[in-house]
């Protein structure tokens, strides 16, 4: 039986192995062109060839992301053609797991998801964007970095109580608990032949789905029996930077509670929501889950916050950075009325980075809403006179 996998940097490598495992004769497409050397000659040393484009030809069985459209497969048949995430849910069981897709929030839900559940003793590994590893003493324990493509859910390791992995671009549909945080925008994928939406619904399982209850309605026809999250949390007074921030939430009963000063909260009660609705399905105690609120600091540099001489600087560290996670960021600050004292700071770290947004747009949004922008890059001074500076880092790749 021959194989051909498309796409070897999110995770086809990890698909190659296990289908030589089940007798395969394997073939893998570097379609960007861009895959590393070391994992081109591991796969080579293990008898799978890797080629810049298809080989022509009939194939048993061909595997490609859903965001890789079929332009690559000139010249190719084939008896079956796959997705990564539905290979994935063909090959992993998902016990004790725990997906997190969507298109913004995904790490801060796992992240808080993890501490509130490690608060009980339970062990608990957190496979993200910004790394993977386990949660130890309430802080993530990165011990690699690997993509959040569905194959990594392959790699994951046993023995822990509970998993909690973020996904981009499908899920397995397998996880006994899933959640998507939310849609944003449908955008297009596979060069417009497709909806990131038709990606993401294929993380629901048949466990237990949480969506937003304004998106319900849109996920409805994709999967039944969905839960909605939203409606739990109210911000209590005005939020100031820098302050611990009053809220009350509605968990097994009503609660007020402060969250600490270390990071944007306004930011996080999306957030917060979903990982109520969350531990509500896995029957948290509310002391549990109020002393997880009550003593989470925030992602490390996910609107993370520091003194800057007189002021305030915001760091974003992130992959997913778009117009529409600007956009979120603006509005909250909005809300607290910084937006006339804001540098934004846009970093995309390198070239290819910097290609994958559109920085323009970003900069139109930013001065249209009042603040002000610069590009890492420009050639003008960056100014040093605000109050708050905004600093978004896009880098690497989901």
């Amino acid at each position: 039986m021959k194989a051909l996998i498309l796409d070897m940097v999110h995770g086809g490598e990890i698909l190659a192995e296990e289908y030589l495992k089940a007798g395969y004769t394997v073939e893998c497409v570097d379609v960007y062109g861009i895959a590393k050397q070391d994992v081109k000659d591991e796969l080579h040393r293990k008898g799978v060839s890797a080629h810049l484009s298809a080989p022509e030809g009939h194939y048993d069985l061909v595997l490609m992301p859903v965001h890789c459209p079929d332009m690559f497969l000139k010249g190719v048949t084939y008896g079956c053609k796959k997705t990564f995430h539905a290979a994935v849910g063909e090959l992993s069981d998902g016990r004790s797991r725990i997906e997190v897709t969507g298109v913004k929030g995904k790490t801060s839900c796992c992240y808080l998801l993890a501490h509130i559940l490690a608060l009980d003793g339970r062990s608990v590994f957190l496979h993200t964007s910004r790394g993977q590893g386990p949660w130890k003493d309430g802080k993530h324990a990165i011990e690699k970095r690997m993509s959040i493509a569905p194959p990594s859910l392959l790699r994951l390791p046993e023995g822990y109580d509970t998993t909690i992995a973020e996904v981009s671009l499908g899920g397995s549909g397998r996880a006994e608990l899933t959640i998507l945080t939310n849609l944003a925008e449908d955008y297009g994928i596979a060069a417009g032949t497709r909806k990131a939406s038709d990606a993401k619904a294929s993380v629901f399982s048949e466990g237990r789905n949480i969506v937003p209850k304004s998106e319900i309605g849109f996920w409805s026809r994709y999967r039944e029996g969905l839960i909605g999250y939203g409606g739990r949390v109210g911000v209590i007074g005005n939020t100031e930077i820098g302050k611990p921030s009053r809220i009350g939430i509605e968990y097994k009963g009503r609660h007020e509670l402060e969250l600490p000063g270390k990071y944007i909260h306004l930011q996080y009660i999306d957030t917060i929501e979903a990982v109520l609705e969350a531990c509500s399905e896995m029957d948290v105690p509310a002391s549990q889950v109020i002393e997880g609120l009550k003593t989470f600091e925030g992602v490390p540099g996910r609107g993370e916050l520091r003194r800057s001489g007189t002021g305030w600087e915001i760091t974003d560290r992130n992959p997913g950075i778009s117009h529409m996670s600007v956009d979120r960021i603006l509005d909250v600050l909005g809300r607290m009325g910084l937006l006339p004292e804001t540098m934004v700071i846009l970093d995309p770290v390198n070239r290819k980075v910097c290609e994958k947004m559109d920085t323009e747009r970003i900069r139109k949004m930013v001065e249209c809403k009042g603040a002000d922008f610069h590009l890492v890059g420009d050639e003008e001074e960056q100014p040093s006179d605000k109050y708050v500076t905004l600093r978004l880092i896009k880098e690497g790749y989901q």
